[in-house]
Protein backbone atom coordinates (compact mmCIF):
# COMPACT_ATOMS: atom_id res chain seq x y z
CA UNK A 1 0.00 0.00 0.00
CA UNK A 2 1.50 3.45 -1.11
CA UNK A 3 0.99 6.09 1.59
CA UNK A 4 -0.07 9.60 -0.03
CA UNK A 5 1.40 12.92 1.60
CA UNK A 6 0.42 16.29 0.59
CA UNK A 7 2.60 17.93 -2.21
CA UNK A 8 4.80 20.89 -0.47
CA UNK A 9 2.70 23.15 -3.12
CA UNK A 10 -0.68 21.98 -1.20
CA UNK A 11 1.64 23.22 2.38
CA UNK A 12 2.75 26.25 0.93
CA UNK A 13 -0.68 27.27 -0.58
CA UNK A 14 -2.14 26.60 2.89
CA UNK A 15 0.41 28.30 4.94
CA UNK A 16 -0.18 31.25 3.27
CA UNK A 17 -4.13 31.29 3.18
CA UNK A 18 -4.24 30.89 -0.54
CA UNK A 19 -6.69 27.97 -0.84
CA UNK A 20 -10.28 29.31 -1.04
CA UNK A 21 -12.23 26.37 -1.01
CA UNK A 22 -13.56 25.51 3.03
CA UNK A 23 -13.28 21.41 1.50
CA UNK A 24 -10.28 21.71 0.80
CA UNK A 25 -8.85 23.57 3.63
CA UNK A 26 -10.61 20.61 5.96
CA UNK A 27 -9.05 17.72 3.16
CA UNK A 28 -5.52 19.63 4.14
CA UNK A 29 -6.11 19.81 7.83
CA UNK A 30 -7.91 16.24 8.28
CA UNK A 31 -4.30 14.99 6.81
CA UNK A 32 -2.08 17.47 8.61
CA UNK A 33 -4.20 16.21 11.71
CA UNK A 34 -3.58 12.07 10.93
CA UNK A 35 0.18 12.61 9.50
CA UNK A 36 3.11 13.68 11.44
CA UNK A 37 5.65 13.60 8.53
CA UNK A 38 3.06 16.32 6.46
CA UNK A 39 2.29 18.49 9.81
CA UNK A 40 6.53 18.42 10.33
CA UNK A 41 6.68 19.50 6.66
CA UNK A 42 4.27 21.77 7.07
CA UNK A 43 5.62 23.39 9.72
CA UNK A 44 9.26 23.90 8.16
CA UNK A 45 7.47 25.56 5.55
CA UNK A 46 5.81 28.42 7.94
CA UNK A 47 9.34 28.46 9.24
CA UNK A 48 10.44 29.38 6.20
CA UNK A 49 7.79 31.79 5.46
CA UNK A 50 8.19 33.52 8.81
CA UNK A 51 12.00 34.17 8.66
CA UNK A 52 13.02 37.11 6.61
CA UNK A 53 16.68 36.45 6.10
CA UNK A 54 14.96 32.71 4.07
CA UNK A 55 15.15 33.87 0.66
CA UNK A 56 12.98 32.54 -2.36
CA UNK A 57 10.80 29.61 -1.50
CA UNK A 58 11.34 28.75 -5.45
CA UNK A 59 13.57 25.72 -6.20
CA UNK A 60 14.80 23.43 -8.06
CA UNK A 61 14.87 20.25 -5.56
CA UNK A 62 11.20 18.73 -5.55
CA UNK A 63 9.95 18.52 -2.00
CA UNK A 64 12.51 20.71 -0.28
CA UNK A 65 10.66 20.34 3.20
CA UNK A 66 10.60 16.72 3.02
CA UNK A 67 14.22 16.22 4.25
CA UNK A 68 14.80 12.67 3.37
CA UNK A 69 13.68 13.43 -0.78
CA UNK A 70 11.24 12.11 -2.44
CA UNK A 71 9.08 9.77 -0.95
CA UNK A 72 8.09 6.33 -2.74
Amino acid sequence: MTESHLSDGDLERYVTGMIAHDAEVKWVEDHLFACPDCAERMMAIQDHIDDPDSGSMETDTPDLYRGGGPMQ
